[in-house]
């Protein structure tokens, strides 16, 4: 890790890329935050104690340095800040994540804050923009093709879209002088670049690592004893109050024909992924997704879904008599808790009605009873903020 404030010299940092000894599974990873900039031939540079030190010697010394599994080059060279900070949130950072980015890519990742002609701003209190995108990106969220895998174009991509909206934001926020010197130079946003990216790995040997379960989950308190013995839990009445976030589903009509297809929608104020159960008639719980024909579940926050969607390839279509169908829509923010419960669940394969493509449980392996015993239990062991539920009730006439 590197900083221009200090006495870094540029030849320390040459002489230790060409003495490092990585092996062929190891990673080198150089991030630089400081000053810098770019002259007339606008060859980019950062300003170290001994004068500039210009972004291709670093680039050449790091591919000179003897060959491993991945080489990085991260750099933030801030300019200044706006007078007034927005304030920005900030997600949870994922163990699985940082291991996709950092244990399982190859080639060289080499990203700076800024385009060429665009200056790279800061904040006295987080420090570059560009930065702190970057590693709140760092998170299963910034999984975008549900792939199960965060790559760094993923990343990269979401860490563009949050410094250019954070421009955008700020644009009230900068001095007189900034807004002039930036009118002239022709600069409207910030944009990060990419000079080289890596690809998703195909033959490390890293041993993949879990979520830190070390610390006990907090669990809900669901009164006492005596209150337990009197009213049965089910996994329709569970909710969480201790959630500080929510989960809505609702049907698209108030009544359905048989035959009709059934769109539910469902909104969340926080990233997440979501299992859509339903109780028939008979008090029988079934899947309705994840199923065979859709496996992902994320949704990301504040965004409405229609499910299923235009795209998915199945229809939820009603198939049976009058009566009322329950949904229930359990929203989890971790990935492994989704893993966790999702594997209780089983999906049968074989269907009443081609047309409905409906997972349904099958009861002769698992009783409904067994099935809600175990959800409950899995989702009372999880963090208290980490999950959400709703409900709505279908009516069929």
């Amino acid at each position: 890790l590197l900083s221009s404030q200090g006495r870094l010299k540029s030849e320390p940092v040459l002489q230790w890329l060409k003495n490092v000894n990585p092996e062929a599974n190891d990673t080198i990873f150089v991030y630089y935050s400081g000053h810098g900039g770019m002259n007339r031939n606008r060859e980019t540079f950062f300003y170290l104690q001994d004068g500039y030190f210009f972004r291709s010697k670093l680039v050449s010394a790091m591919e000179s340095a003897k060959k491993c599994r991945l080489k990085m080059l991260i750099t933030d060279c801030c300019s200044d800040g706006p007078e007034t900070e927005v304030p920005t949130g900030r997600p949870p950072i994922s163990k699985k994540a940082l291991q996709d980015l950092f244990l399982l890519h190859e080639g060289f990742l080499h990203i700076t804050a800024a385009s060429e002609g665009e200056y790279s701003w800061c904040s006295p209190k987080y420090g570059g923009w560009f930065t702190r995108a970057m590693v709140d990106s760092f998170d299963d969220s910034s999984d975008l093709n549900m792939d199960g895998f965060v790559g760094w174009d993923e990343v990269l991509k979401l860490t563009i879209e949050a410094v250019q909206k954070k421009f955008q934001q700020s644009s009230m926020y900068f001095s007189a002088d900034q807004k002039k010197d930036m009118t002239n130079r022709g600069i409207n946003s910030q944009t990060p670049k990419s000079y080289s990216m890596p690809k998703r790995s195909e033959t490390s040997k890293i041993t993949q690592v879990a979520q830190d379960t070390s610390k006990k989950p907090d669990t809900i308190d669901t009164g006492s004893k005596q209150d337990t013995d009197k009213k049965e839990e089910t996994l329709w009445s569970l909710n969480n109050p201790n959630s500080y976030w929510t989960i809505s589903i609702e049907p698209d009509k108030q009544k359905y024909d048989v035959a009709n297809n059934i769109v539910f929608r469902v909104k969340s104020t926080a990233d997440c992924y979501i299992i859509i159960l339903n109780w028939n008639s008979k008090g029988e719980p079934f899947q309705l997704l994840p199923n065979r024909y859709e496996s992902g579940n994320f949704i990301v926050r504040n965004k409405t879904y229609d499910l299923p969607s235009p795209e998915s390839k199945f229809d939820l279509r009603v198939t049976s008599s009058k009566g009322e169908e329950k949904i229930k829509i359990i929203a989890l923010r971790n990935r492994q808790d989704n893993v966790k419960l999702r594997n209780l669940i089983p999906i049968e394969d074989s269907f009443g009605s081609v047309s409905s493509r409906i997972s349904i449980l099958p009861k002769e392996k698992v009783s409904k009873d067994d099935i809600e015993a175990k959800i409950i239990n899995a989702l009372k062991e999880m963090n208290r903020s980490d999950w959400a539920t709703a409900n709505c009730i279908v009516q069929i006439q």
